[in-house]
């Protein structure tokens, strides 16, 4: 189901209001003012490494700034339960990648020089991003005469749990409706919301972006009523009607995922203060853990001497 919900992330952001609204809700810098949102094209995103792998978790877009120059969009999708601390490296990596793409196609600026990239991480794991969002944090510090011959690279992170309901409320902005039909707490939040988001999807030329919208919200039922059985819905309304045709059944589900959702966060909080960075293995183990396990693990924390003691051998 996870798989699903990320295809279903790339679903939204293969549409351009969506990245519009991410740029202009997220993004606090002037130059976004400046471009031309009508220009918003998605370039192909899969672009290959050294080791020949191809990554399906990044995509690209360009955009005009000002009359004749382009200015280009990474986004990188990152549903991850463990953060990767080596990010900006990583992303590094992509960028000199795709920028070796268009000096080889010839798509440099006017002045013949390579064109900027808005180099952007979305998250939405559990755990709140816990690393820099610098390449330099990640280096040891160079010695005088060779630091300016070290890279310098930063990457835009939003961390979508950081945004509490009362930023995004009253906003007419896709993205912001993503993160608050995420966070929703029960199915009644959930139709509040749809409800308002019908409000804003009126248009025609809307029906993609309304069907594209519609599959992810019944992927996001799906995970949280860990249901499978829900009829074929055309428009927004049907799911609204659905939401509030079958509340109180699962309403308790629903309460019940929020619940181990919090106990697990705050486990891994408190694990990650015994123990140190959590290895992934222990990370997954206490996200697919209930709720009586999690207490369990719990009241044990102080007295286990190691994450293995606790959760379990790593390879079990």
């Amino acid at each position: 189901m996870a798989q699903y919900h990320d295809v279903g992330y790339k679903l939204l952001f293969s549409n351009p209001e969506f990245v519009r609204d991410l740029l202009l809700g997220f993004v606090p810098h002037e130059w976004v003012g400046q471009v031309d949102f009508s220009t918003l094209e998605m370039l192909n995103g899969h672009y290959v490494s050294e080791d020949m792998q191809g990554r399906h978790e990044d995509m690209v877009w360009r955009l005009r700034l000002g009359r004749e120059d382009w200015v280009y969009l990474y986004l990188l999708l990152e549903f991850q339960s463990t953060p990767d601390r080596f990010m900006a490296l990583r992303l590094l990596s992509y960028v000199g990648l795709f920028w070796q793409q268009l000096e080889k196609q010839g798509q440099l600026t006017r002045d013949g020089r390579l064109p900027p990239v808005l180099p952007l991480v979305l998250y939405n794991g559990l755990r709140p991003w816990p690393h820099s969002t610098r390449l330099g944090d990640l280096c040891h510090p160079a010695p005088a005469g060779l630091q300016a011959f070290q890279p310098r690279f930063e990457y835009l992170l939003i961390d979508e749990n950081r945004y509490p309901d009362s930023e995004l409320s009253g906003r007419q902005n896709l993205v912001a409706m993503l993160m608050r039909l995420e966070q929703a707490q029960t199915p009644q939040v959930m139709k509040a919301a749809i409800d308002e988001l019908r409000g804003w999807l009126v248009l025609d030329d809307q029906t993609s972006l309304r069907r594209n919208i519609i599959r992810w919200i019944i992927g996001l039922v799906r995970r949280r009523t860990s249901s499978g059985r829900i009829p074929p819905l055309s428009n927004l309304l049907e799911v609204s009607t659905m939401l509030a045709e079958r509340t109180e059944t699962w309403s308790e589900r629903w309460l019940q995922e929020g619940m181990e959702k919090g106990q697990a966060v705050l486990l891994q909080h408190l694990l990650n203060k015994r123990f140190g960075p959590l290895p992934e293995w222990a990370v997954r183990r206490v996200e697919e853990a209930n709720v009586e396990q999690i207490g369990v693990w719990a009241e044990a924390i102080f007295d286990a001497q190691s994450l293995d003691e606790l959760l379990g051998a790593g390879e079990a």
